[in-house]
Protein backbone atom coordinates (compact mmCIF):
# COMPACT_ATOMS: atom_id res chain seq x y z
CA UNK A 1 0.00 0.00 0.00
CA UNK A 2 1.60 3.55 -0.97
CA UNK A 3 -0.70 5.80 0.44
CA UNK A 4 -3.37 6.33 3.24
CA UNK A 5 -7.19 4.92 2.62
CA UNK A 6 -9.96 8.13 3.09
CA UNK A 7 -11.77 6.29 6.18
CA UNK A 8 -8.03 6.25 7.81
CA UNK A 9 -7.14 9.81 6.68
CA UNK A 10 -10.72 10.98 8.48
CA UNK A 11 -10.14 9.37 11.41
CA UNK A 12 -6.44 10.85 11.52
CA UNK A 13 -7.93 14.59 10.77
CA UNK A 14 -10.63 13.88 13.44
CA UNK A 15 -8.11 12.60 15.81
CA UNK A 16 -5.14 15.66 15.16
CA UNK A 17 -8.07 17.90 15.30
CA UNK A 18 -8.64 16.47 18.73
CA UNK A 19 -4.75 17.26 19.64
CA UNK A 20 -4.42 20.38 18.77
CA UNK A 21 -8.49 21.26 20.31
CA UNK A 22 -6.98 19.67 23.67
CA UNK A 23 -3.69 21.44 23.85
CA UNK A 24 -2.01 18.36 22.91
CA UNK A 25 0.02 20.02 19.98
CA UNK A 26 0.67 23.75 19.09
CA UNK A 27 1.28 25.30 15.56
CA UNK A 28 3.58 22.46 14.00
CA UNK A 29 4.82 21.13 17.13
CA UNK A 30 4.14 17.71 17.53
CA UNK A 31 3.85 14.36 14.83
CA UNK A 32 1.91 11.55 14.17
CA UNK A 33 3.23 8.09 12.81
CA UNK A 34 0.97 5.28 11.52
CA UNK A 35 1.15 1.64 10.80
CA UNK A 36 -0.05 1.02 7.16
CA UNK A 37 -0.93 -2.57 5.90
CA UNK A 38 1.79 -4.19 3.88
CA UNK A 39 4.56 -2.93 6.31
CA UNK A 40 4.30 0.65 5.18
CA UNK A 41 4.44 3.50 7.76
CA UNK A 42 3.09 6.83 7.33
CA UNK A 43 4.64 9.62 9.10
CA UNK A 44 3.64 13.29 9.63
CA UNK A 45 5.72 15.82 6.93
CA UNK A 46 7.89 18.59 8.27
CA UNK A 47 5.47 21.86 9.00
CA UNK A 48 2.81 19.75 9.46
CA UNK A 49 -0.20 21.71 11.46
CA UNK A 50 -2.01 18.51 13.44
CA UNK A 51 -4.98 20.52 13.61
CA UNK A 52 -5.40 21.11 10.11
CA UNK A 53 -3.76 17.87 8.64
CA UNK A 54 -4.72 16.37 4.79
CA UNK A 55 -3.36 14.19 2.99
CA UNK A 56 -0.10 16.01 1.77
CA UNK A 57 0.97 15.87 5.27
CA UNK A 58 1.75 12.44 5.47
CA UNK A 59 5.12 11.02 4.03
CA UNK A 60 4.20 6.99 3.53
CA UNK A 61 7.82 4.98 3.90
CA UNK A 62 7.76 1.66 2.64
CA UNK A 63 8.83 -1.21 5.38
CA UNK A 64 12.79 -0.79 4.44
CA UNK A 65 11.80 2.82 5.82
CA UNK A 66 12.51 4.73 2.36
CA UNK A 67 9.61 7.04 0.81
CA UNK A 68 7.12 5.34 -1.15
CA UNK A 69 4.80 9.13 -1.69
CA UNK A 70 6.70 12.44 -0.48
CA UNK A 71 4.74 14.86 -1.77
CA UNK A 72 7.31 17.08 -2.12
CA UNK A 73 7.98 17.63 1.45
CA UNK A 74 10.56 16.00 4.05
CA UNK A 75 9.40 13.79 6.96
CA UNK A 76 9.03 15.41 10.52
CA UNK A 77 12.43 14.94 12.49
CA UNK A 78 10.58 12.84 14.69
CA UNK A 79 10.50 10.32 11.92
CA UNK A 80 13.44 7.83 13.30
CA UNK A 81 11.89 7.65 16.33
CA UNK A 82 8.26 6.89 15.56
CA UNK A 83 9.34 4.01 12.93
CA UNK A 84 11.12 2.76 15.70
CA UNK A 85 8.26 2.54 18.06
CA UNK A 86 6.04 1.16 15.51
CA UNK A 87 8.98 -1.82 14.91
CA UNK A 88 9.57 -2.39 18.19
CA UNK A 89 5.90 -2.29 19.42
CA UNK A 90 3.57 -5.02 17.79
CA UNK A 91 0.72 -3.49 19.15
CA UNK A 92 1.11 0.20 18.42
CA UNK A 93 -1.29 0.93 15.49
CA UNK A 94 0.09 4.66 15.87
CA UNK A 95 2.49 6.66 17.79
CA UNK A 96 2.24 10.04 18.60
CA UNK A 97 4.61 13.14 19.94
CA UNK A 98 3.18 15.85 22.19
CA UNK A 99 4.46 18.70 23.95
CA UNK A 100 0.87 19.42 26.24
CA UNK A 101 2.38 22.04 28.54
CA UNK A 102 2.01 19.65 31.75
CA UNK A 103 3.19 16.84 30.41
CA UNK A 104 6.31 19.10 29.07
CA UNK A 105 6.26 20.93 32.26
CA UNK A 106 7.08 17.12 34.05
CA UNK A 107 9.63 16.26 31.21
CA UNK A 108 11.66 19.08 32.40
CA UNK A 109 11.44 18.93 36.28
CA UNK A 110 12.99 15.49 35.63
CA UNK A 111 13.27 11.90 36.34
CA UNK A 112 12.73 12.38 40.22
CA UNK A 113 9.27 13.65 40.13
CA UNK A 114 8.05 11.34 37.37
CA UNK A 115 9.40 8.47 40.43
CA UNK A 116 7.47 9.89 42.97
CA UNK A 117 4.44 10.12 41.05
CA UNK A 118 4.49 6.39 39.79
CA UNK A 119 0.90 5.79 41.20
CA UNK A 120 -0.38 8.94 39.29
CA UNK A 121 0.56 7.95 36.03
CA UNK A 122 -0.27 4.27 36.44
CA UNK A 123 -3.73 4.73 34.72
CA UNK A 124 -1.28 5.64 31.47
CA UNK A 125 -0.08 1.97 31.00
CA UNK A 126 3.65 2.58 31.89
CA UNK A 127 5.35 5.73 31.60
CA UNK A 128 9.16 5.80 31.40
CA UNK A 129 11.89 8.69 31.54
CA UNK A 130 13.99 8.92 28.92
CA UNK A 131 17.31 11.07 29.53
CA UNK A 132 17.80 14.04 26.97
CA UNK A 133 19.32 13.10 24.02
CA UNK A 134 19.48 15.64 20.80
CA UNK A 135 15.88 15.76 18.82
CA UNK A 136 15.90 13.24 15.62
CA UNK A 137 18.82 11.78 16.44
CA UNK A 138 19.32 7.75 16.37
CA UNK A 139 20.26 7.74 20.72
CA UNK A 140 16.83 9.27 21.10
CA UNK A 141 14.93 6.97 18.45
CA UNK A 142 16.45 3.61 19.96
CA UNK A 143 15.76 5.22 23.82
CA UNK A 144 12.14 6.08 23.03
CA UNK A 145 11.52 2.67 21.54
CA UNK A 146 13.08 0.94 24.01
CA UNK A 147 11.10 2.52 26.72
CA UNK A 148 7.96 2.02 25.12
CA UNK A 149 9.05 -1.99 24.20
CA UNK A 150 7.29 -2.63 28.16
CA UNK A 151 5.33 1.16 28.64
CA UNK A 152 2.33 3.38 26.84
CA UNK A 153 4.45 6.41 27.17
CA UNK A 154 7.89 7.77 27.16
CA UNK A 155 8.60 10.93 28.85
CA UNK A 156 12.06 12.78 27.23
CA UNK A 157 14.00 15.11 29.39
CA UNK A 158 13.08 18.31 28.52
CA UNK A 159 10.80 17.50 25.19
CA UNK A 160 7.64 16.42 26.08
CA UNK A 161 6.57 12.88 25.35
CA UNK A 162 5.97 9.89 22.98
CA UNK A 163 3.01 7.61 23.22
CA UNK A 164 1.43 4.78 21.62
CA UNK A 165 -1.86 3.25 20.90
CA UNK A 166 -2.93 0.68 19.29
CA UNK A 167 -5.18 3.31 16.61
CA UNK A 168 -4.40 6.82 17.21
CA UNK A 169 -7.67 7.75 19.15
CA UNK A 170 -6.14 5.17 21.64
CA UNK A 171 -2.70 7.01 21.28
CA UNK A 172 -4.87 10.21 21.84
CA UNK A 173 -6.59 9.27 24.56
CA UNK A 174 -3.29 7.99 26.32
CA UNK A 175 -1.66 11.72 25.92
CA UNK A 176 -4.90 13.07 27.08
CA UNK A 177 -4.71 10.95 30.04
CA UNK A 178 -0.93 11.93 30.70
CA UNK A 179 -1.66 15.31 30.46
CA UNK A 180 -4.50 15.48 33.05
CA UNK A 181 -1.69 13.10 35.61
CA UNK A 182 0.69 15.67 34.80
CA UNK A 183 -1.36 18.43 36.02
CA UNK A 184 -2.58 16.87 39.14
CA UNK A 185 0.93 15.79 40.09
CA UNK A 186 1.94 20.07 40.21
CA UNK A 187 -1.58 20.36 41.88
CA UNK A 188 -0.38 17.99 44.85
CA UNK A 189 3.22 19.33 44.81
CA UNK A 190 1.75 22.99 45.63
CA UNK A 191 3.14 24.43 41.86
CA UNK A 192 0.82 26.47 39.79
CA UNK A 193 1.24 27.39 36.15
CA UNK A 194 3.19 30.27 37.29
CA UNK A 195 5.92 27.99 38.88
CA UNK A 196 6.91 25.24 36.32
Amino acid sequence: MSSIEPQELEQLQQAGRRMYASGLTTGTLGSIGVRLPGGAVAVTAVGTRIGQLNSKDFLVLDSNRQPIRQNGRGAVMDAKMLTAVLEIQPAAGSVIRVTSPHTTALARSGEELIRRSEEMLEAVGGVAFVPYFRPGTVGLAGAVSEALRTNRAAIIEGQGAVLWGTDIDDAVDCAEALEAAAKVIFILNGKDDAEY
